[in-house]
Parts: C-alpha cells; structure tokens; sequence
C-alpha cells in the first residue's frame, strides 16, 4: 500500500518546481508516497508562524554554505495539491530530538544552555539535540505539528529520531513517549527512523527501517506488538548510494548499489522477525548531502526508483532480473524524450 520516495531537501534546498518535476517523475511508476525531510542541522525549510525564525534564519544556508531557502505555507500547499493530483500523498518530516542544529541556532532557549549554536553547513551527524528536560521544547514541538497537521492532509507526520546520539537513551524515550501523543492530538499517525521502536512506541507508530543488518531486535518487537514497519534498508534502498566506485556523486557508506542490488531483496522477509504481514510498504530516500541539483536527482534516482516501485506493487514471486532488466531498458527511450538525467547502467541493455 505504501510505495514512496523521500527527497532531502534540508542538505540542499530544491524549490518548488524541482519538486513538483520530481513529482511528476515517480508518479510515472504509481509511487503514492513523497516523504520531505524538510528539517536537518543545515536548514529549515517550511515556514511555522508561531516560530518564524525557524525558516527565515535556519533556512537561511546548506551543506557548503550558499542560500538555502525555505517554503511559503502558500508554496507548501501548492506541492501538496500538485502531488495529490498525481495521486501522490506528501508526508512532511522534522527530525528530532537530534539533527536540530538549524532549530537550536534559530531560538537560544531550545538550548540546555540557553545558547544558540552557529547555523551549520558541514556534513557530521549526531551532534545536536533539542533539550529533553526543558518545557519549551515540547511547546515548540506542539506548535510545530499544530501548524503542519493543519496544511497537511495526508495521514502521517514524520518525527525522525534518528542518530540521536547527543541524547542519552533515558532522554531520549522521555522524550519520544512526550512527543508521539502531540502527533496524535493534531489527527495525524506518526512515521519516525527505526530508531524510536526503542522507545517502545504505540502501535500506531510506524518504525522506517533504515539500518544496515537483516536483524533489530527493537524492530522485530515493534512488529510482534503489532507496528507496521516501513522497508528502507540503506544496502538496498538509499537512492544517495553510489551505483559503483566511479560514481561521480553519492555516498558509499552503506554499500553501492547497483540496479540489480536495489531490485534483487524482499520486503517482506529481510529483516528477520518482521514478515510480509507487518511490512506496510517500501520508500527509496535520497539524502542530498552531495546532491545539488535537478539533474543530481534524476541521476540517482533513476533507473533505481522503478525497480523499488516495483518491490512494492508485485508479489516476490514475479520477481525475476532478467525480465525486468528488459522492461527497464524500455523506459531509457522515454526518460531520453523527457530530459531524465538517469544512470545508463552497464547492467542494462539501453536501446
């Protein structure tokens, strides 16, 4: 049922036609889902008018330095009808109680210390975290969902929690059992990194499988008490993954990911503990630390993309390389008439 794609716009910012061109893209291949991280340590990117300084100072760089850029809750909800024209849901994430860096430079007094950070352009992880004891983070934190809840009508909202590791674990289960019921108040269900199944999560709560092993034992908890697990394994699924070692752009942290690896795993038997029943769907993120443009996008996006639309629609036995290569090879034609930067993969017999 649920077949995304995420796009990263925090690292860099793309503005609203580089989305909606991205919209456009993966509606081709029935992907239903369009997951925006719109809130890292490098930017904020949608206006919230209770806390203003959020988008207008945190939004205000990148990765690299440069402009950044934030949306309008005008130009958000132009994205939003744009996609649901295409039959596409918009899931907005703000990531927390780490990768806050943009939110704690913006407001001193999301700070423990009462001291606002430099706004951050570099590429580490882990290092900030909104302050777990303070009242005014859970204020902020309501405000922020209240004000996204109410132009967001998808069901989800994204919470992040990942790689929180300037929170300690008690802090950090604190802080997640204050936050899953803000999201409910506000009608929405929370999505979040696999992360926050440590925090024993209500079933509602859907846990984004992101790791790099087949086995979690917080996942596969979460799955036995009844959570639906979201399948974004980073050794198959992760769109900002290099195809190979000559890949101009990308990362390789995880593995490399050529098209055959990103279409040859099952969803619904990866991660052990966690069967097809409790599996609600797969999304292909794309983390734009090294992506700066349109063109980056497409680049690692396709042919990847339509192999994981793939593992989403189709029962794994039709699943068979040699004949999806074939039909794969069949899109080049199309995406070469309509300007797609894509991969042409040595794998794969372009015509």
């Amino acid at each position: 049922g649920y077949r995304g794609a995420m796009l990263d716009v925090a690292r860099h910012f793309f503005g609203p036609d580089v989305v909606k061109r991205y919209i456009d893209e993966i509606a081709l291949y029935k992907v239903n889902y369009l997951h925006l991280h719109l809130a890292d340590d490098q930017g904020w990117r949608i206006m919230i008018d209770s806390w203003p300084k959020l988008a207008t100072y945190g939004g205000s760089t990148q990765v690299g330095g440069g402009a950044g850029g934030y949306y309008t809750k005008a130009q958000y909800s132009d994205i939003v009808a744009y996609a649901a024209a295409r039959n596409i849901t918009i899931i907005p994430e703000i990531d927390m109680p780490g990768h806050t860096n943009a939110a704690l430079a913006s407001y001193a007094e999301l700070n423990c210390n009462g001291k606002a950070p430099a706004l951050y352009t570099g590429t580490d992880v882990g290092f900030s975290s909104l302050c777990v004891s303070k009242a005014v983070t859970y204020t902020f934190l309501d405000d922020v969902i209240r004000e996204l809840a109410a132009i967001t009508p998808g069901p989800y909202i994204h919470i992040g929690g990942d790689e929180a590791s300037s929170t300690s674990a008690a802090d950090y289960k604190t802080f997640m059992t204050k936050v899953f019921p803000i999201v409910t108040k506000y009608g929405k269900q929370a999505i979040g990194w696999h992360d926050v199944a440590k925090a024993t999560p209500p079933t509602s709560v859907v846990p984004q499988y992101w790791g790099t092993t087949t086995s979690d034992s917080s996942v596969s908890a979460a799955a036995a008490r009844g959570n639906k697990v979201l399948q974004s394994p980073a050794k198959k699924a992760y769109l900002d993954m290099k195809y190979n070692s000559s890949t101009p752009i990308g990362q390789d942290w995880a593995a490399k990911i050529e098209v055959r690896t990103g279409y040859d795993w099952n969803p619904g038997t990866y991660l052990s503990g966690v069967g097809e029943t409790s599996v609600t769907g797969v999304e292909g993120p794309l983390w734009t630390e090294t992506i700066r443009t349109q063109k980056d996008i497409e680049y690692m996006a396709f042919p990847r993309l339509p192999g994981l639309a793939e593992l989403g629609w189709s029962p794994w036995s039709k699943h068979d390389w040699n004949a999806y290569k074939n039909r794969l090879a069949s899109q080049g034609p199309r995406w070469q008439v309509m300007g797609v930067n894509f991969y042409k993969s040595t794998q794969v017999s372009w015509p």
